[in-house]
């Protein structure tokens, strides 16, 4: 029994210098863990406004191209239309392409007496 009191004994002993040493080699103190805690949310928000006005920034950046293009769009869809239209000089057509290049056949009588009534109603 004399073994295991010497053998707890000095175990307990090896324990309290090895607390020693731990408390010796401990991290930081209190006040630089309270500083940095206190810094942190700082950091974040910092970090956090910055890439608010970067995407802000980036979002005008795309208003103002969507309104350029809107408005090549309208200035583009106005031209092309209006001027490839000309009038038919013989005012006869017998057939209609399509976009597809179906050929569409007019009925001339029926297309002569939609012109009369069309001229009638300019007049």
């Amino acid at each position: 029994q004399g073994q295991w009191k010497n053998h707890l004994g000095n175990q307990f002993n090896r324990d309290q210098g090895g607390s020693s040493i731990r408390s010796q080699q401990q991290g930081p103190s209190l006040y630089d863990r309270t500083t940095k805690m206190e810094k942190t949310p700082v950091q974040f928000m910092q970090v956090s406004m910055s890439n608010q006005k970067s995407t802000e920034s980036a979002i005008k950046n795309l208003e103002v191209q969507v309104g350029q293009l809107t408005k090549q769009l309208a200035d583009r869809s106005s031209r092309s239309f209006s001027a490839n239209i000309e009038k038919n000089p013989k005012e006869e057509c017998k057939a209609v392409m399509t976009r597809s290049r179906m050929a569409t056949h007019v009925d001339e009588r029926k297309a002569e007496k939609k012109m009369e009534e069309h001229k009638q109603q300019l007049e």
